[in-house]
């Protein structure tokens, strides 16, 4: 056994250290001590030293099925190495939504705010002629374009904030910054309760886990972090169950938007209202 000392919430950490010691001498409790096999760490991808869950925790990722798997999927996008030439808001430009033969821009879920459940996909892409323009541009990676029109959840990679999982259309394309996690068949019902588990406490400490950084100030939520995390097989009740709220949830933080001029579900200045 390997004991730890967890002291990230001490504000006198000298004091707590030697409180801490004295107890482990002493044979005492300390709920800032945690005695772990070395081991025990193997059940988490990547190993890290997360030594402040139980073992039952730990043992969640041999125990339930990775994300990856069952007909779900996590994609990277696309990097375009250069914005202000391939990337407009889409008040800038006149074709907007619409998946048309011979359009040019098309929506381009790029991260973003902390934002679960629903964030207004305002940029758009030029991705004419399946992406030519930027395909012969020497900087660009286009990534898993088979994916992109299909409806998915995206997440901003990298946030000083939680993770947060959203909708993205369909019709969008998505970028580096947002990755996207698809479902077979792109089942609306399926998207939804997998939108409302990811957003749940449960993912969110799972994925953390993984990270080693509870604390830290900023995470990468990569596409390899995802993949691993694991997600319970829902019957057919509970799916149609957590469906429904995770579209009664989008549907609140969509209505949050109809006072803002530059999203989509704008309908009135709040001075209006």
């Amino acid at each position: 056994m390997t004991t730890f000392l967890r002291l990230l919430a001490e504000s006198d950490k000298a004091t707590a250290l030697a409180e801490s010691c004295a107890r482990l001498r002493s044979g005492s409790s300390d709920p800032r001590l945690f005695s772990v096999t070395p081991t025990a760490f193997d059940a988490v991808p990547g190993k890290p030293f997360a030594y402040w869950v139980s073992d039952a925790v730990r043992e969640t990722f041999a125990r339930v099925p990775a994300f990856e798997g069952e007909g779900r999927t996590v994609k990277q996008g696309l990097a375009t190495a250069d914005d202000f030439r391939f990337v407009r808001g889409w008040w800038e430009v006149s074709d907007q939504w619409s998946v048309i033969s011979g359009q040019k821009w098309f929506p381009f879920a790029k991260g973003g705010a902390y934002s679960p459940f629903y964030a207004d996909v305002y940029l758009e892409v030029n991705w004419a002629d399946g992406g030519y323009e930027l395909d012969t541009f020497s900087g660009s990676v286009i990534r898993n374009p088979d994916f992109y029109l299909r409806p998915a959840l995206t997440w901003p990679r990298r946030t000083t904030s939680g993770l947060s999982l959203r909708v993205m259309p369909t019709g969008c394309s998505f970028a580096d910054k947002g990755p996207a996690a698809f479902v077979a068949v792109d089942d609306p019902n399926t998207l939804l309760a997998l939108l409302a588990l990811t957003n749940s406490r449960a993912f969110g400490l799972l994925v953390s886990l993984q990270l080693a950084a509870a604390d830290a100030a900023a995470r990468s939520y990569e596409v390899g972090v995802i993949q691993k995390t694991p997600v319970p097989a829902l019957n057919a009740e509970q799916q149609t169950t957590l469906a429904a709220l995770a579209r009664r949830a989008w549907s609140l933080k969509r209505k949050l938007d109809t006072i803002e001029e530059t999203s989509h579900a704008f309908l009135l200045p709040a001075a209006l209202l």
